[in-house]
């Protein structure tokens, strides 16, 4: 693997490479840009032709050679990362896990052939093609985003036993599947094929769907997930859209493939699709590197609405400022579309804030109903949502639009949001810190940042398994100094509050899985302490620099190098440990 990962970074130059992803402008030797992986205004990313590195000297402090670039922008693993340079460098792999890269490999050639296939098929059914642009398509996006036609029973199956490959590799693919009878068919039967694209454009599923509403099949099925398929972190139409996203800083997200068809048709490029799955982390991070607005359309229903009220909650943790389409009288952005393609650009230009549009919908309601009961309901439920908005100003600004919807005041609403009740900590314990299990003790004070809210988790474990203590006396200095007597002496007393508060958090488990857990809070520990050193000689080089002191940045440099193999190797080995555990 070494001597293909050291070929690929003697093919391509960083620079030149990097050149096609961000601006690089010269700076000295070296070359800068803004940081494609956060927001922000100066250049602090940093890119070393010298050494073929990069490294951003702002708040994400990510860093790497070309490969962990490619890994970290298009959001792939390390072995898709490496196949994709190769093709770009013109290489063949050499010494990459032989059955790996076969099985890489045929699921994508499958994939293609599929596609090829489904289009023939569609240019044999003229009544198919005339439904299609019937719902508004053009031959152009037809074209452009591959769509085809599966007739099903076994037409597939026996095209792809003709191109030589085997039926186990088609099962696995997830485009044919063994029936009772012990014949291999075709999973897509009768269904409109759009082709799933991963970051870098290659297929690696489809969605179906069926010509004829019916009340026993589903409208749409999707591939089920493989080893190039993960629906949570796959959106629709992505490979195409992102550049115009990160033009635009702002992505459109709409909720199914003709939607996203008919959008793009329509010129509102910077649009992507959930694909059978709402909107996870996975999608968030990934539009988050190129946007900091994302416009949401849901349905317009108590189903629409709730999944509006979940996607805002998780755009709010990575800092989205998130917009709402107002699509009324049309049903859905495929409909608004065909209506009027001028219409959806439209509403995206006045798509109103989330939060506006939730305080509209919500104080509608309590106004007709006229009693303060509900009244009280809609503040608490709104203010809960509020709460999870990451960035002070913008949450004192919905505080503040809140207070002119309900008539209350600002203080009063900051009282009531602070008394809201504490949520549940997720599973690294990251609590809003305001627990009622004691004023004074650790358990329940907190600095609020990662390190501290993996220690408290550890910690609470070790109160579930008294037999844990012993590993974690190892990693003590990583702790913060708060937690050191806590570790020497935990039947002290003192500790009690502390004892209570981790039966409350992590409950009764099972002791194999529990020290699963413990091992990999214990990696992450080390991380962040790794990590936050980074900082501190980051500091150190600026301190130097402003200074003019050669001598003291070199040094610096020399240790924040060392410091920086240190951690890779950290976060490699713990990688290493998840796909073994997870099998990947």
């Amino acid at each position: 693997m070494q001597k293909d990962t050291d070929l690929i970074k003697q093919k391509l130059d960083i620079v030149d490479f990097l050149r096609s992803y961000i601006n690089l402008i010269p700076a000295g030797k070296n070359f800068r840009a803004l940081c494609p992986f956060h927001q922000e205004k100066t250049p602090s990313f940093i890119v070393s032709p010298e050494r073929q590195t990069w490294h951003c000297f702002g708040s994400c402090a990510e860093g790497g050679d070309v490969i962990k670039f490619v890994m970290k922008y298009e959001n792939i693993e390390f072995p898709e990362a490496l196949r994709y340079l190769a093709e770009k460098a013109s290489i063949t792999l050499q010494s990459t896990n032989l059955r790996e890269e076969r099985e890489y490999n045929i699921l994508y050639d499958i994939h293609a052939e599929a596609k090829q296939f489904f289009i023939d098929q569609l240019e044999k059914h003229g009544d198919i093609i005339t439904y299609l642009k019937n719902r508004g398509l053009n031959d152009e996006t037809i074209r452009e985003f591959e769509i085809g036609f599966s007739s099903g029973g076994e037409a597939l199956v026996l095209n792809l036993l003709n191109l030589k490959f085997d039926v186990a590799d088609m099962v696995k693919s997830g485009l044919a599947y063994k029936n009772k009878s012990g014949l291999y068919r075709d999973r897509f039967d009768g269904r409109i094929m759009f082709p799933i694209a991963n970051a870098i454009g290659k297929t690696v599923a489809f969605t179906g769907r069926i010509l004829k509403d019916s009340e026993t099949e589903p409208k749409y099925v999707n591939s089920p997930e493989s080893p190039v398929f993960n629906k949570s972190k796959i959106l629709y139409g992505f490979h195409k859209s992102k550049n115009e996203i990160a033009h635009e800083k702002t992505a459109v997200v709409v909720e199914g493939q003709m939607d996203f068809l008919m959008a793009w048709q329509s010129g509102v490029k910077n649009t992507v699709a959930v694909s059978g799955t709402g909107l996870t982390n996975f999608h968030l991070e990934k539009l988050r590197r190129l946007a900091d607005t994302i416009v949401l359309s849901f349905d317009n229903d108590s189903a629409g609405i709730k999944a509006l009220e979940r996607s805002l909650d998780a755009a709010n943790e990575f800092d989205f400022h998130t917009k709402v389409l107002n699509l009324k009288p049309h049903k859905d952005p495929a409909d608004a579309a065909k209506a009027d393609p001028a219409f959806l650009g439209n509403a995206v230009k006045n798509a109103l804030p989330a939060f506006t549009f939730l305080f509209d919908l919500y104080f509608n309601i309590a106004e007709k109903q006229g009693d303060m009961a509900i009244k009280k309901r809609v503040l608490r439920h709104l203010l809960s949502r509020v709460r999870h908005v990451r960035s002070g100003v913008e949450r004192n600004q919905w505080v503040k639009e809140l207070s002119q919807h309900s008539g209350e005041t600002e203080s009063v609403l900051i009282e009531e949001l602070e008394n809201l009740p504490a949520e549940r900590e997720n599973t690294l314990g990251n609590a809003p810190g305001n627990e009622s299990v004691g004023q004074n003790s650790v358990a329940t004070k907190t600095t609020g940042d990662r390190t501290d809210a993996i220690a408290r988790r550890v910690l609470a474990l070790a109160f579930t398994h008294p037999s844990f203590w012993d590993t974690i006396r190892e990693y003590k200095e990583r702790f913060p100094e708060s937690y050191h007597a806590i570790i020497e002496n935990p039947e002290s007393g003192q500790n009690a509050v502390f004892e209570l508060y981790a039966s409350y958090i992590v409950g009764k488990g099972d002791e194999a899985e529990l020290k699963q857990e413990l091992m990999e809070l214990l990696k992450q520990l080390n991380i962040e302490v790794l990590r936050k050193r980074q900082g501190e000689l980051r500091r150190d080089i600026h301190k130097a620099q402003e200074n003019g002191s050669d001598e003291e940045m070199a040094k610096a440099m020399t240790a924040f190098q060392s410091l920086a193999n240190e951690l890779d190797n950290v976060v490699s080995n713990t990688t290493h440990a998840k796909k073994e555990k997870t099998g990947a």
